[in-house]
């Protein structure tokens, strides 16, 4: 018997015109949603997007305070899944995306994302890049690949400690 593991938010059925293109890109395609929770968003496409590509969404009917997704003019999300739903001349895909930022302003390029900061290197990221180590250090996602390589946890522990300032 298989578990079945609950969303952690609550879908809603909810058609809505909407426009979407590659984030850093200016060619919007016209589309609909199928449905919204508090941190994703399902919507049909008429070309196959591959897993962890981002997009920007802009809400055609953009209503300021209004409780559904209509009340933020756009979304910056990543895909996180995609379904084909009909091959008749014409393929249509349901792709299902995680909101990563959502704005009263058009976002259409990861320049207007909130940047932070990696704790080893430097670097700024959008906060979807920035991955967080077991005590808190915020590492890009370069510099998490190395410090997950790191065969030791004692160096692993070692390397935290010197980031968050609490070298003994």
């Amino acid at each position: 018997m298989t578990d079945i593991i609950p969303r952690a938010n609550i879908r809603t059925t909810h058609q809505a015109p909407i426009q979407y293109a590659l984030l850093n890109s200016a060619q919007f395609e016209p589309t609909r949603t199928y449905d919204y929770s508090e941190d994703g968003i399902c919507y049909e496409v008429t070309r196959e997007l591959a897993p962890e590509t981002e997009v920007c969404i802009l809400m055609d009917n953009y209503v300021p305070d209004h409780p559904g997704p209509e009340g933020y003019r756009s979304y910056v999300a990543l895909v996180r899944w995609i379904h084909l739903l009909s091959r008749n001349g014409t393929d249509r895909y349901a792709v299902g995306a995680q909101i990563v930022a959502r704005s009263h302003d058009i976002l259409t390029s990861e320049e207007q994302l909130p940047q932070y900061r990696c704790d080893l290197c430097g670097r700024t990221e959008p906060k979807h890049r920035i991955r967080t180590t077991g005590a808190g250090v915020d590492l890009c996602q370069r510099c998490m690949k190395h410090f997950s390589h790191i065969p030791s946890p004692k160096i692993r522990q070692c390397v935290e400690r010197f980031l968050v300032g609490n070298v003994i």
